[in-house]
């Protein structure tokens, strides 16, 4: 291959930095707020590009090129680090109330997750420990077989009404 890269877009570039340090599709859609297909679709069109079967030759030779690139001396390689994903507005909520006890703040989440009645809408992802998934899947088989008494009796019902 040549030393220069092939014409790639920004967000090609953006999507190939961050294959080659590890992150996946969605991990990435996350970062640039697009959707998921918008990354792949960017990586596929890489892989045309550079003429590569797979994601991580086609980041690599990209890294690779663009290194040694005169743009990139902005940068230290190694040196600059991506945000981490933020995890939620929880942490922020208790630095700023540093009198309140974890505890109180705990109760009202876990009665709410143990209430609710199934998972979060919006693609948001589980963060639930262990124990919360199995409390979760339980709270669903108990409501699934609610569900499934309720229509048989309503069966049964509508059979001795009707016969």
């Amino acid at each position: 291959m040549a030393e220069t890269l092939p014409a790639l877009s920004e967000g090609e570039k953006q999507c190939l930095r961050l294959v080659a340090q590890g992150f996946n599709s969605k991990e990435i859609a996350r970062q640039l707020r697009v959707s998921e297909h918008t990354v792949d679709q960017r990586v596929r069109t890489s892989l045309r590009k550079f003429g590569v079967p797979s994601r991580k030759e086609a980041a690599r030779l990209f890294v690779s090129v663009d290194q040694r690139s005169p743009q990139s001396d902005t940068y230290q390689p190694l040196i600059y680090q991506p945000e981490p994903l933020a995890s939620g507005p929880e942490p922020a909520s208790s630095l700023g109330q540093p009198d309140k006890p974890d505890e109180e703040t705990e109760r009202p989440t876990l009665l709410r997750r143990i209430l609710a009645f199934g998972p979060p809408l919006g693609g948001s992802t589980n963060e639930l420990s262990i124990d919360g998934r199995i409390l979760a899947m339980i709270r669903a088989a108990v409501l699934t077989g609610v569900g499934v008494v309720a229509l048989l009796l309503l069966i049964r019902g509508a059979f001795t009404v009707l016969g």
